[in-house]
């Protein structure tokens, strides 16, 4: 029997590089542990042939990360041993998942791209569970590239820096911008609730702020990677 927690979105070429990649989105069955973002539905965008972890390690990665700049230095936050990697061993060895339906989706809050680029995916996958969640967050460090465009108004632009804020709110992008602890945020902006330094004072599935549609977010490095933030301010 399939596993029941999670479904197959999409099996087909990446849009970055045209090797196969693998959708899967979980929580159907088990909310997600992640205490930032509560009880969403998880997706992950990964390379069909390789764990996840050692695509991550390699230039393999690229397939589903595209030129992040946190795939390039290793800087990522994605654990990619861990829930990945369990998700993909059950896709390639498991008991495996059963396809999606958009319908799959009613009444739930949907993370597109828990790991993975979600603009390296075609749009025609997320827009059946889009039109039937509940509500959605999203985040893409391709907004420069052509074939990342229809995600304008749905996901927010990943920015590492004060020149990428500009550059993708020039071009109609809201924004989800990474900064220096003790930087202050740009005027119009909001800074995420659901962040440390704001006391995790909600969740994003609570807040949804990061839709793509509704608010420039900003939030402070923290962690491995907050000293190669602090080069790119």
């Amino acid at each position: 029997m399939p596993n029941p927690n999670g479904r197959v979105l999409y099996e087909g070429p990446s849009l970055i590089d045209g090797v196969p990649i693998v959708v899967i989105a979980t929580g159907f069955a088990d909310t997600s542990a992640n205490g930032k973002t509560g009880a969403m539905l998880q997706t992950w965008i990964l390379r069909q042939d390789i764990p996840p972890h050692h695509a991550y390690n390699s230039e393999a990665g690229s397939s589903v990360c595209g030129d992040c700049p946190h795939f390039l230095d290793k800087s990522c936050y994605v654990e990619w041993w861990r829930a990945p990697l369990a998700v993909w061993n059950c896709w390639h060895h498991g008991a495996g998942y059963a396809p999606a339906t958009p319908s799959d989706f009613d009444g739930y809050a949907l993370r597109c791209g828990s790991a993975g680029d979600p603009c390296a995916v075609p749009e025609h996958v997320w827009r059946g569970p889009l039109a039937h969640c509940a509500s959605h967050t999203g985040y893409t460090h391709q907004w420069r590239q052509p074939f990342a465009a229809w995600a304008r108004g749905i996901l927010q632009a990943s920015c590492d820096g004060f020149a990428d804020y500009l550059d993708a709110t020039a071009h109609g992008w809201n924004t989800f911008l990474v900064t220096p602890a003790g930087t202050p945020d740009p005027d119009g902006t909001v800074h995420c609730a659901a962040s440390a330094e704001r006391g995790h004072k909600t969740t994003c599935a609570a807040c949804t702020l990061c839709d793509g549609a509704s608010a420039n977010v900003v939030i402070h490095a923290h962690g491995s990677r907050a000293s190669r933030v602090a080069l790119r301010n």
